[in-house]
């Protein structure tokens, strides 16, 4: 039990996860060229590990990553707007809350990949109604994290603030909603990852053959060489992995200090 309870440096998180992949590699590796599974289409490890390097050099590619990255950041800056501003209404006042508790109960348990044909027929193609359905995906944990940190703000610091006069708005801006920061950022953290997933998703829906979604479905149509689309997934799922460890390294740099709060 000790040792379960003991907690790992990130080098040896790092290490044991690299380990875990590689190892799951190993076996798949064996298990395909063994023939003990023997069915056309399946991702022998080493031969898409060489689509990876084919792709490095293939600019049609790094052009559907460039588009994915853009749609997805514009959709997370969509969503932490409007998950900040509503999330942060909702829990400082009542009234509020109560106008738009249902709308976000029953609009978050929407899939909304589902959405992205109807905006397309709203708004047009391209890349704003990818961006928005990304948007759609990210905007409910920012939302409920920014509520919840705004409603666990100090009660002493909203008195002293009252006190001096600040009206319920102006305790908002500057009380309230910073004090929520850390736990805005946390839901930002969660929603950056949901969104690239949404992203590629939404492009293999209603993308139009662009992004990283376009290349895997015009290639995977093409079917003349499955590797390649087996490799710009996992460059998708290493963009994901980046991304949430840049988040996680930007969480402990800025809101360090909240760490020292909650011990």
């Amino acid at each position: 039990m000790s040792l379960l309870a003991e907690p790992l440096s990130r080098g040896k998180q790092v290490a044991y996860g690299v380990a875990g992949v590689v190892g799951t590699a190993m076996v798949a590796e064996l298990v395909l060229r063994s023939g003990v599974i023997d069915k056309p289409g399946l991702p022998v490890p080493t031969n898409v590990v060489r689509g990876v390097g084919s792709l490095l050099g293939e600019d049609s590619f790094w052009q559907g990553v460039s588009f994915t990255l853009q749609e997805w950041m514009l959709g997370l800056a969509f969503a932490t707007v409007a998950g900040v501003v509503l999330g942060g209404l909702m829990g400082a006042f009542s009234k509020v809350f109560v106008a738009f508790e249902l709308p976000v109960e029953v609009f978050r348990v929407l899939p909304s990949v589902a959405v992205g044909p109807v905006l397309v027929l709203l708004i047009g193609a391209g890349m704003l109604p990818l961006s928005i359905t990304v948007a759609l995906a990210c905007v409910w944990p920012i939302l409920l994290n920014t509520m919840y940190g705004v409603r666990g703000t100090d009660a002493t610091a909203v008195q002293t603030a009252r006190t001096l006069g600040l009206s319920s708005l102006g305790i908002l801006a500057r009380i309230k909603i910073p004090s929520a920061l850390p736990f805005a950022f946390t839901g930002i953290r969660v929603s950056a990852s949901i969104g690239l997933i949404v992203a590629v998703s939404a492009e293999l829906l209603i993308g139009n053959g662009e992004g990283i979604g376009g290349y895997i479905l015009v290639n995977s149509a093409n079917s003349t060489n499955l590797d390649v689309v087996y490799a710009a997934t996992v460059v998708a799922g290493v963009l994901g992995v980046v991304v949430s460890g840049v988040f996680a390294v930007v969480d402990n740099k800025v809101f360090a200090w909240k760490k020292g709060l909650a011990q």
